[in-house]
């Protein structure tokens, strides 16, 4: 058994249904969670509350007949099973339960075997259908159409990278999981192009429209020399990082001769005409900013950032501008090119906000240590580029503060936070003092939220285990159970095993096993009574759980105990 499957069972005559409840429960391999419906209406309103894995139902029945429910099943469930159970051997209604996907089909007169058979057979074909291979085919096929996506998503990530912290290795891996066809290896020509004049009440779709219809531009007109990949970022602006297109393999210091040189050469003389096709073929103005040099992966992110200043400020602003950065000897402005490096923390602090929502503690802290090391900041802007840095791991953590003092989260030990200290930097002595103490008010945040999920955790299980109390005698299966607490059946399951360490129908079985073994010492109740109290349809199924589990009768029970 890969998984616990649930059946329905449904049948107008109520002892076949209870009888086959017992016969599925009896069978304890299959490890079926059995529901039971009175009528074909009764059976659509659990169709309506929970999924169904097994349909066991008669196909001759007042009102919606089995062939129609089996139409309702397919709509609400398709990968839901249906048996059908009748008493004529009638071929007209086999061939169209056949023809509507039906898995099988028993004949009443063929007995429990044959019953129990279908049902281990449809539980073999569920169980196939959920190996693993077949999922991990699927999953590879979305992956390939998700793949254009998944790589832009990763270049945009790489954007986020601090200095020295793109390892080759992993890199490498990443292009080979990804499918990209630009090599990690190879330097690259990083190139900024801006749609200039963007129409705001252009839709959505008109935008991405003109938005691929430029990447076709480029990528046919720099083509003959290059390799290019163009990544969309902020609002009608494209990154293009740009390889030259060489015969054979060759070293890094060899892409960066003569040969790199005429590949540079040909694609700042090619923007003018990009552009000039931009806005005779699409009526659309464009500026561009190119790299005056060919780099290494590992530095694209400082690269990107001079070349984001430049596009946007001084010339840059204005329309249809074609610019190129000063190379790396003869830059006259080298504060620039440190406002980059510096500015590129920043960019993480969305990161660093995503890992304080999902208790990410590890990943939180690693980019924190990046955002905090200010050795790149020159002295001359070095405070207010720390004051930036300082306000922005002010906003990133007040939200959190302001949740855990709504929900009135406190960690033992740990005091209440100052937020005076909190929101003024000259309130430290030192960057590292203040530094430290954000990696405090972390990890108090982080605390605060493990403490937090726990104490909800405990609360739904204390729900579920009142319930399960006040309701041994009625409907104590997994979907009744969530809806009442509120969750999903299988959540509800997964999490009270996680954290009781026990199985929900185990616990059920304690309860149900604890109250009749006291109803029976303290009451002279019948045992069918007794049987009905805890939640025991049939009384013959109930004296083979309670001897099952105390090795006596519950007759013998009472008379051991009453002595």
């Amino acid at each position: 058994m890969k998984s616990r499957y649930r059946i329905l069972i449904v049948d107008d005559e109520p002892f076949i249904v209870n009888g086959l409840a017992e016969l599925c429960l009896g069978v304890e391999f299959l490890e079926l969670e059995v529901y039971k419906a009175y009528s074909s209406s009764e059976a659509l309103g659990w169709l309506k509350r929970a999924k169904m894995d097994i349909v066991l139902s008669d196909i001759k029945m007042p009102g919606l007949n089995g062939l129609a429910l089996q139409k309702e099943i397919s709509r609400q469930w398709p990968h839901c099973k249906v048996i059908f159970l009748t008493g004529y051997d009638d071929f007209s209604y086999i061939q169209e339960a056949t023809r509507q996907g039906s898995v099988d089909y028993v004949l009443k007169a063929e007995g429990n075997d044959a019953v129990l058979s279908a049902i281990e057979k449809t539980v073999e074909l569920l169980d196939q259908e959920m190996e693993a291979d077949i999922l991990l085919a699927k999953a590879r096929d979305n992956m390939r159409m998700a793949l254009p996506f998944l790589q832009q998503q990763y270049v945009l990530e790489l954007m986020q990278k601090a200095p020295g912290h793109i390892r080759r290795e992993e890199l490498e891996q990443r292009f080979a999981e990804l499918e990209m066809k630009l090599d990690p290896r190879k330097p690259c020509l990083l190139l900024l192009c801006r749609l200039d004049g963007w129409q705001r009440q252009e839709s959505p779709s008109a935008q991405s429209l003109m938005l691929y219809a430029v990447q076709n531009i480029i990528g046919e007109l720099l083509g003959p020399m290059t390799d290019g990949m163009a990544v969309e970022f902020g609002r009608a602006k494209m990154i293009w990082i740009l390889q030259h297109k060489e015969e054979g393999e060759e070293h890094p210091e060899e892409v960066r001769g003569p040969a790199a040189e005429r590949v540079q050469r040909f694609v700042h003389g090619m923007l003018e005409q990009i552009q000039d096709v931009c806005k005779t073929l699409l009526k659309l103005k464009t500026s561009f900013a190119m790299a005056g040099e060919w780099v290494d992966w590992e530095r694209l992110p400082d690269k990107f950032e001079g070349l984001k200043q430049l596009l946007d400020s001084g010339l840059g602003i204005g329309h249809e501008s074609l610019l190129t950065e000063a190379g790396e000897r003869n830059r006259p402005d080298r504060m620039g090119h440190f406002l980059g490096r510096s500015r590129s923390h920043l960019k993480r602090m969305e990161l660093l906000r995503g890992c304080l929502d999902n208790g990410d503690r590890e990943e939180f802290m690693e980019l924190f240590h990046e955002v905090t090391d200010t050795s790149s900041f020159p002295p001359e802007v070095e405070y207010l580029l720390k004051m930036e840095v300082y306000y922005g791991l002010v906003s990133v953590m007040m939200p959190s503060l302001v949740d855990m003092e709504a929900l009135c989260l406190n960690v033992e030990g740990e005091g209440a936070v100052d937020y005076i200290t909190l929101t003024h930097l000259e309130e430290h002595d030192s960057w590292r003092e203040a530094a430290e103490y954000f990696e405090r008010l972390a990890d108090i945040i982080f605390k605060r939220k493990e403490q937090g999920k726990q104490d909800q955790q405990h609360e739904v299980i204390a729900k579920v285990q009142r319930y399960i109390e006040d309701h041994l005698s009625g409907d104590l299966s997994l979907t009744q159970i969530g809806e009442a607490v509120g969750h999903n059946p299988s959540y509800l399951s997964r999490l009270y095993k996680q954290v009781t360490g026990e199985g929900l129908s185990e616990s059920i079985n304690t309860a149900r096993l604890a109250k009749a073994k006291q109803l029976l010492k303290e009451t002279t109740d019948k045992i069918h009574v007794i049987a009905a109290a805890v939640g025991f349809s049939s009384p013959p199924y109930f004296y083979r759980f309670f001897k099952k589990t105390t090795h006596l009768t519950p007759q013998e029970y009472r008379e051991l105990h009453n002595m």
